[in-house]
C-alpha cells in the first residue's frame, strides 16, 4: 500500500505550488544571464546558444518533475524556447548595433562549405552548410571579418559583385552583419511573445499544483 501511494504522489508530482514559482523566478533569471552573455561577448554566439540550451533543458525538466506529467515538456519547451530565441537574437543585434560601424561594402567572393554529419545511429546523414562571404570596402579597402552564414541557402538577397551596407565592429567582438538584418522590432517581438506565453503557463501550472496542493490528504502517521 504505502509503495503504491508513493507512486502515486510521484505521477501527481510536486505538490508545492511554490516550485512552479521558483522555476519562473529561475527563468527570468537564466533570460537575464544569456542576455547579459550576448550582449557583452558577441563574438561567442555559439556559448550563448549552448547556454541558453541548458536553460531550456533545465526549465523543462524540472517542470516535468513538478506536473508529474510529460506533456509538460509539450506545453512548457514551445514557449520557453520562444523566449530564448528571441533573447539571443536582441542580445545579438544591440551589440552589433551598437558597436558596429554602418559601412557600404562590395561582395568579392562567396565561398559554401558542405560538411557531412553523420548520426550516432548511423542512419541519415545531414550536411551542415557554411557560407562565407567576403568583403571589400566601396573605396578598396579590405575587410578582415568576413560575414558568415550558416544554413542551406544562404543570404537571398545578394551575392557575388553585389554592394550592400554592414556593420563592422572595429574590434572585431561582434559578428559582420547586413545592417538590413538588425531588426529590434521583431527580436522584441519574438521575446515578449516567449515570455507572454511562458507566464501564461506557469500560471495555470501554478493553479493546477495549488489545487492538488489544498485537495491532498494530509499525511497520516501511524505508530
Amino acid at each position: 500500500m504505502d509503495g503504491g501511494g508513493t507512486n502515486r504522489r510521484r505521477n501527481q508530482g510536486s505538490r508545492n505550488p511554490l516550485s512552479i514559482v521558483i522555476t519562473g523566478a529561475a527563468f527570468l533569471i537564466a533570460i537575464g544571464v544569456v542576455f547579459a552573455i550576448g550582449y557583452l561577448f558577441p563574438s561567442v554566439l555559439l556559448v550563448t546558444i549552448i547556454l541558453g540550451c541548458f536553460v531550456f533543458v533545465g526549465v523543462t525538466v524540472a517542470m516535468h518533475r513538478f506536473m508529474g506529467t510529460r506533456w509538460a515538456y509539450w506545453y512548457t519547451g514551445p514557449f520557453v524556447a520562444i523566449a530564448l530565441v528571441g533573447t539571443v537574437m536582441l542580445a545579438e543585434d544591440v551589440a552589433l548595433s551598437q558597436a558596429g560601424d554602418l559601412t557600404e561594402v562590395v561582395v568579392v567572393d562567396h565561398d559554401v562549405e558542405v560538411k557531412v554529419e553523420h548520426n550516432p545511429n548511423g542512419r541519415h546523414p545531414r550536411k551542415v552548410y557554411t557560407h562565407t562571404y567576403s568583403l571589400e570596402r566601396t573605396d578598396g579597402g579590405p575587410v578582415d571579418e568576413p560575414m558568415i552564414y550558416r544554413g542551406k541557402n544562404g543570404f537571398d538577397d545578394f551575392d557575388e559583385g553585389d554592394t550592400i551596407s554592414v556593420l563592422i565592429d572595429p574590434e572585431g567582438k561582434a559578428p559582420t552583419k547586413p545592417a538590413e538584418d538588425i531588426d529590434f522590432g521583431a527580436d522584441i517581438g519574438v521575446l515578449v511573445t516567449g515570455l507572454v506565453t511562458s507566464g501564461i503557463v506557469f500560471f495555470i501550472c501554478g493553479i493546477v499544483v495549488l489545487v492538488r496542493w489544498t485537495r491532498s490528504p494530509s499525511p497520516q502517521y501511524v505508530r
